[in-house]
């Protein structure tokens, strides 16, 4: 990354932070083409990354994660982007499985998957998104039927990253299509004891090839009643907690796209000596990338004021991380547009990589709630403030 781009780290975020860069250069960058060209899993670095002790970085120690804190997650996740989106997504969602897990699942539950998760012994998934429910939750068809001791979970889930892979599965579904929002509920679905659950062939897609993306049917799949986190109806209370450090994640995906992209052109520009201060032709390219800089600058101090609020607020302070989730994903797609139209005759060509953070980025502002529902939630919250 570009020296002036960066914030200057606390002492235990550094160290961090140092460790995965170390991860990064030796193993994650060298093998981002390969992985979008070919559309590979990205499973050598999940396991790399697991085995520098970086799995799990917002889980506790005791579970077998580092304990950090939310902003040092998010840069980690950043600089992970900036050198492969498809890892970055992988990384994501090992994380995003072990987050709600841990906030309502039980000890058993926790001491059983939670270190799995971090050390890259198990994959991860997070089933919530439906064919006809996306950002309307509380309409999800998906049932859990009680029978006795156990649920019979019948309905389908889509745009599932990591779920033809997943050993493990977080599925919201609803007790009863009735109640609305209060009839979700939460599951832990071990794939390998669940009879019925079928994944669909890897989706093909814009960006992000090596992240699997797959539709999951559930047919009949009977689960016990022990693999519910929580108490029936939690399920959207849950829901709501763990969309926070999803939408956090999508942002920090934008910086990095953003930085991966402005870097790729930057080291382009330097092999040509367009960056001279003698060359006075290219003082246009050299005046829009100060430009760039700046607004990479201001997006990572942004998104690490949100996730420092994140962790200083008892309630999840929705608007806000809506406002880093919508302005930091726009900024991905913004800047890595911005330098593939530098880059000229040369933007389309792969081996410089400012497309693939363009193709990468553009998904930031699908998932984890459109960019659009996020200004929803932005606009509420000034009606609500100017009503105060």
């Amino acid at each position: 990354m570009t020296p002036a781009t960066d914030l200057p780290l606390p002492a235990d975020e550094a160290t961090v932070i140092s460790a995965l860069e170390t991860v990064i250069a030796e193993t994650v960058a060298p093998a981002a083409e390969a992985v979008d060209r070919e559309g590979t899993f990205p499973a050598p670095s999940l396991q790399v990354l697991a085995q520098a002790g970086l799995g799990g970085l917002l889980m506790p120690a005791t579970l077998g994660g580092r304990g950090t804190s939310t902003a040092t997650y998010a840069e980690a996740l950043a600089r992970v982007a900036a050198a492969c989106g498809s890892t970055s997504t992988v990384y994501m969602t090992q994380m995003h499985c072990a987050h709600p897990l841990h906030l309502l699942g039980r000890a058993d539950q926790h001491e059983t998957w939670i270190p799995a998760l971090c050390s890259g012994a198990a994959v991860g998934a997070i089933a919530l998104t439906e064919p006809e429910a996306g950002s309307d939750v509380a309409s999800m068809r998906t049932t859990a039927r009680r029978d006795g001791d156990s649920y019979v979970i019948n309905g389908e889930k889509t745009f599932i990253s990591n779920g033809d892979v997943a050993d493990i599965i977080v599925l919201f579904a609803t007790v009863d299509p009735g109640l609305g929002k209060d009839g979700i509920t939460a599951f832990l679905i071990d794939t390998a004891e669940t009879d019925g659950l079928e994944a669909g062939k890897p989706m093909k897609k814009l960006g992000q090839k090596g992240a699997s993306t797959v539709t999951l049917s559930f047919v009949d799949c009977r689960v016990p009643v022990g693999a519910r986190l929580g108490a029936e109806g939690e399920g959207y209370p849950l829901l709501l907690r763990s969309v926070t450090k999803s939408r956090i994640s999508a942002a920090a995906q934008g910086v990095g796209f953003a930085q991966g992209a402005f870097d790729a052109v930057v080291g382009h520009c330097a092999e040509r000596g367009l960056l001279s201060s003698r060359n006075r032709s290219a003082q246009d390219l050299q005046f829009e990338l100060a430009r760039l800089r700046a607004e990479i600058a201001a997006g990572r101090s942004m998104l690490r004021e949100v996730c420092e609020l994140v962790d200083a607020s008892d309630e999840d302070p929705t608007a806000e991380v809506s406002m880093v989730k919508l302005h930091c994903t726009a900024l991905g797609v913004r800047t890595a547009s911005a330098c593939v139209e530098l880059l000229g005759d040369d933007g389309d060509r792969d081996d410089i990589g400012a497309e693939r953070r363009l193709r990468d980025a553009k998904i930031t502002e699908i998932y984890d709630g459109t960019n659009q529902v996020q200004s929803m939630l932005v606009a509420r919250d000034i009606r609500l403030s100017a009503q105060a």
